[in-house]
Formats: structure tokens, C-alpha cells, sequence
């Protein structure tokens, strides 16, 4: 029972032999606790003499309540913790454990400051507020309404529905009425397009320092939730007296990769050694952290991360590694990209951005749930509405590790607009191979802590924008390569360019764009380059 008096279903494996007490681990889902990973995993750990509680969160599931994504997830994991630890086959010593949503709400109990919480391992977990949930940067990603849906109701929704079709549909608020069910989460969400008070509770900014607990962080290169895992590692890195019980673990791999990790991402065979058994690592952690277990998990280095190109994994204690420098590559005449800053006044490159036949994510959209997915975006680099800069074949390898930022000085003549970039590490062959992406709406360049501003057609202005985090040494004979665009459909949803709220672009108008690389605006690649052996 929470302290309002719902109840929330919960299943409970305990060691089939000794009488306990035992710690426990808690993973709280929306995706139905009897799913087939969690019954395994659950298993796994009573046969390690842990009990083991899965439990259906508020409004899911066998469990009471409606189901508001995110924002009853602090109280109900605080209760739900307690209740574990006061639970007579329980020593009172309790971690969670989950990915995703079921890695948000650990940090959203941890918030909350259970006092029985004594660990958390969060995979993949959301939670960077309005920079990567439900907003990046401004810009929105039609996949939070497909997610909303599947969480529509007490159990996923797997009725088969022409997805294509309905990230098609203009206006992007009425998605829910062309699928044929109104969600009001969905137009809730569009409707708290900034930081605001409605988004405020969700947000750990503030709390960090409060946080007193061991933790294990997992996430990978492609996993689009690395923007909270790293997020919440960083700050505890940064503001919690528990800085040194923090361990982060980032693989070659995807949002489900992060859980059951395989050792191929699309085309890319990352060899076996990328592969880790995540139910060891989990075991160690918990091992030493719920029953004291002098395993020398304590003295592990802080960071485990894979560096893509050659295959390998690094040990850190610092992140990012202090022999990063932020190096700055620039966007130069004739599609260059050069470390020789510009010095005269270079024309710009221009590019015209249709909403109506935006830039797409995948080849075909159509069969994007269906078909293999691919890194080489070459086909993409043969529309005429993105500009490409690419640097000579490399004479020694640069190793790229941490958050690469893309700065951009750049002009439209419509009063907003976005800009989508990419970094691509481009093989001998000619493969492009997209390791890492980043995206911002130009209203929103201040930051999510002010108001959106219409840009003043024709002005260039200046947006930082930061992509996701990667490893990867470009080798010697390869290119590092930058894509720039104003649309990346349907993962991002379009920007109708008239400055309208989100979800308004029921009239869409044609961006001529412009990239400025002179000496007076050099738009430039900032990579975190890595100093060899060190």
C-alpha cells in the first residue's frame, strides 16, 4: 500500500533454501513484472540468496491507480522501498535495480531519500529534464507519443498500427486522434514545452548533494537515454558525498544493448570482447554493497567505457579522462573539414529545408520498425537539403572520447528553424559510419532555463550544440566527417519554421539556410580529442 492508500502489485522471489533474512533488490516497471528478462534476472539473484521484488508501478499492470508517467514514481519508490525493508524476509538492506523508465524511477526514489535504500544500478536511465526528456534541446521526438501509447492503459499496447502514417500526420498535437485514441499525457506534454513548474518536480537539480548512496551507471554510445545516464553519473560525480561509490559502464550499444548486450550494432561487428555478462556486474555491485561482501568491488576504476575503432575496453577513474582536449575542427570552403581555422572571408554554404519533405532518419520509412538498421548514411549524403564536411584521410589515429559539440554560426530567413548534425567516422572504403548526433530548435538556443525567442530572418546567431557521447579512434586513413541538416524525420518531429508551439504545425513554411565559416563566424567540430596512452 502507498501512503494514499493505492496498492501496487508486487511479486516476490526469495532463495529457495535458509530461512533469511535476506537483502533485497526492487525493479518497479510499467512493461508488466511477469515479462520473461525480469522473471530470469529475478531468478537469477534469489539463486544468489537475494530476494527479489518486481512490482507493476501506479496505474499499470495488476497494480491500482492511473498511471501518469514519471511524477507518483518518487513517492511510490520511496514506499515501495520501506515496505520492502519492514517485510520479515528482508535484513532491511534494499537496492533497485532496472533500465530506462525502471532506471528513472530508482533516481526519482533516490530523490526521496528512502531510508533502507542502500544501492541502485540504473541502466539506460531517462531523466535529463527538457535536454533529453520528453524534449532535447527543444526539439520533440514523435517516438514519446509511440511510447506513450505502448504505455497506454494497464498493458502494452501491441495492436499493429501504420506508424508511418501517423508520424505523417500534420498537426503533429492531433497523432493521438489520427491513431484513434486520444491521450491526454501526449497534449499535456506539448502543452509544457519549457522548464516550467509542471517539469520542475521531475528534475534532480539541486538534489544531488543529498544523495548519499553507491551506484552503478550503464549506458551505451547509441542508447538515446545516455543523455540521463550520463547526466546523473556526472552530477553525482560532481555534488554527492557518495562521488567515490560511483561507477559508470558504456558499451557499443543500444538502448537494449544496455541490458543484454550483443556484440553487433547494425553493421558493425564489435568483436566478442564488447559483450559483458551484465548479470556479474550486477552481482559484484550488490555483493558488496547489500551484503558487505569484501570483493574488491570498491576499488574498481570509477569508468569502463569501449573505444569503437579499435575495439577495446578503457579504465578510468575521472570523466571525462583528464587527457581529453577540446579540439576545434573547422567547416571550411568546398565541404573541408580542417584544424586550420579560417583567416578570410569565406562564402557560406546554403541549403533549403523543406518541412514537407524533411531530411529522414532511415532509408525507408515505411519499414523503419522492420528493416535492418544501418550506421553508413550515404544514402542520406545524396539529398541536396544537408551540407557535408569532411576532413582529409587522417595521417595518425585521433581518439574522439566524451560529448563532441558542434558550434554553429548560422542564418535562416524564417524566424525559426532546427539544426540536426551528426559525426560520422568514414572508413577507406567510403562507408559513412553515423556514431553520434545531437540536434537543437533555434527558438531554444538560450537553454531550457529561458524563454523561446524567434531568430530575426537573415541575422546569423550562434547555437552550441551538444551531440551525444562517443569513443571511437579514427584510425589513420580514415576521415572524420560532419553532417549538418534542419531535419531528422521521424525521430525528430519537424520544424514548421514559423516559430509555432510545438504540435502546432498545421502550416509549414520552406528555410533557406545558411552555414557561415569565416573568420568572423568559423563553425567548427569541438571534439574531445584524446591524448594516445594516456
Amino acid at each position: 500500500p502507498m501512503r494514499d492508500g493505492v496498492e501496487l502489485s508486487a511479486d516476490v522471489f526469495l532463495p529457495a533454501t535458509g530461512d533469511g533474512p535476506w537483502p533485497a533488490i526492487l525493479q518497479r516497471t510499467p512493461y508488466d513484472n511477469t515479462d520473461e528478462l525480469w522473471v530470469g534476472i529475478a531468478t537469477y539473484f534469489a539463486k544468489h540468496d537475494y530476494a527479489f521484488v518486481t512490482q507493476d508501478v501506479r496505474g499499470r499492470g495488476d497494480s491500482d491507480g492511473s498511471f501518469n508517467p514519471f511524477f507518483s514514481e518518487g513517492a511510490d519508490g520511496y514506499d515501495t522501498v520501506e515496505w520492502v525493508a519492514a517485510q520479515p524476509w528482508c535484513d532491511g538492506k534494499v537496492g533497485m535495480i532496472g533500465g530506462s523508465y525502471g532506471g528513472a524511477v530508482q533516481w526519482l526514489a533516490a530523490k526521496e531519500r528512502p531510508p533502507h535504500l542502500a544501492a541502485i544500478a540504473a541502466s539506460a536511465a531517462a531523466g535529463r529534464m527538457m535536454e533529453e526528456l520528453p524534449y532535447r534541446f527543444g526539439t520533440l521526438t514523435p517516438f514519446a507519443f509511440w511510447w506513450l501509447n505502448i504505455a497506454a492503459g494497464r498493458t502494452v499496447q501491441k495492436t499493429p498500427v501504420d506508424w508511418a502514417r501517423i508520424f505523417a500526420h500534420r498537426p503533429l498535437r492531433d497523432m493521438d486522434i489520427a491513431l484513434g485514441r486520444t491521450n491526454t499525457v501526449w497534449r499535456e506534454w506539448l502543452a509544457h514545452d519549457t522548464f516550467d513548474a509542471y517539469w520542475q518536480p521531475l528534475a534532480l537539480d539541486g538534489c544531488f548533494n543529498t544523495i548519499d548512496i553507491p551506484a552503478l551507471h550503464i549506458t551505451g554510445w547509441f542508447d538515446n537515454d545516455q543523455w540521463g545516464a550520463l547526466h546523473f553519473f556526472n552530477l553525482m560525480l560532481a555534488e554527492s558525498p557518495a562521488a567515490e561509490r560511483q561507477w559508470l559502464v558504456c558499451g557499443p550499444w543500444d538502448h537494449g544493448g544496455t541490458r543484454r548486450p550483443t556484440q553487433k550494432y547494425c553493421e558493425v561487428d564489435f568483436g566478442p570482447e564488447s559483450v559483458l555478462d551484465t548479470d556479474a556486474i550486477h552481482l559484484r555491485f550488490f555483493d558488496r554493497w547489500l551484503k558487505g561482501i569484501a570483493n574488491g568491488q570498491e576499488a574498481d576504476p570509477r569508468v569502463k567505457v569501449f573505444a569503437m575503432g579499435v575495439n577495446e575496453w578503457r579504465t578510468y577513474n575521472d570523466w571525462p579522462p583528464p587527457s581529453t582536449t577540446p579540439t576545434p575542427f573547422y567547416f571550411r570552403a568546398g565541404g573541408l573539414l580542417s584544424q586550420a581555422a579560417p583567416t578570410s572571408d569565406e562564402p557560406a554554404d546554403h541549403y533549403t529545408y523543406d518541412p514537407d519533405d524533411p531530411t529522414p532518419t532511415v532509408p525507408n520509412i515505411a519499414q523503419m520498425f522492420e528493416a535492418e538498421p544501418t550506421l553508413d548514411n550515404r544514402w542520406r549524403l545524396e539529398r541536396d537539403d544537408l551540407l557535408v564536411y569532411t576532413s582529409a584521410p587522417l595521417e595518425r589515429d585521433i581518439e574522439i572520447t566524451w560529448h563532441p559539440f558542434v558550434v554553429l554560426h548560422a542564418a535562416s530567413d524564417c524566424i525559426d528553424t532546427d539544426w540536426h548534425v551528426t559525426l560520422c567516422d568514414v572508413q577507406p572504403d567510403g562507408a559513412s559510419l553515423e556514431l553520434s548526433t545531437g540536434a537543437m530548435r533555434a527558438a531554444y538556443r538560450a537553454g531550457r532555463d529561458a524563454p523561446p525567442q524567434p531568430i530575426e530572418p537573415g541575422a546569423v546567431h550562434t547555437y552550441c550544440i551538444e551531440l551525444l557521447a562517443v569513443s571511437n579512434v579514427f584510425k589513420a586513413g580514415h576521415r572524420i566527417r560532419v553532417t549538418v541538416a534542419s531535419a531528422n524525420w521521424p525521430f525528430v518531429a519537424r520544424n514548421p519554421n514559423t516559430n509555432a508551439r510545438p504540435g502546432d504545425d498545421d502550416v509549414v513554411v520552406i528555410a533557406h539556410n545558411s552555414i557561415h565559416h569565416s573568420a568572423a563566424y568559423p563553425s567548427h567540430l569541438l571534439a574531445p580529442v584524446r591524448t594516445a596512452g594516456t
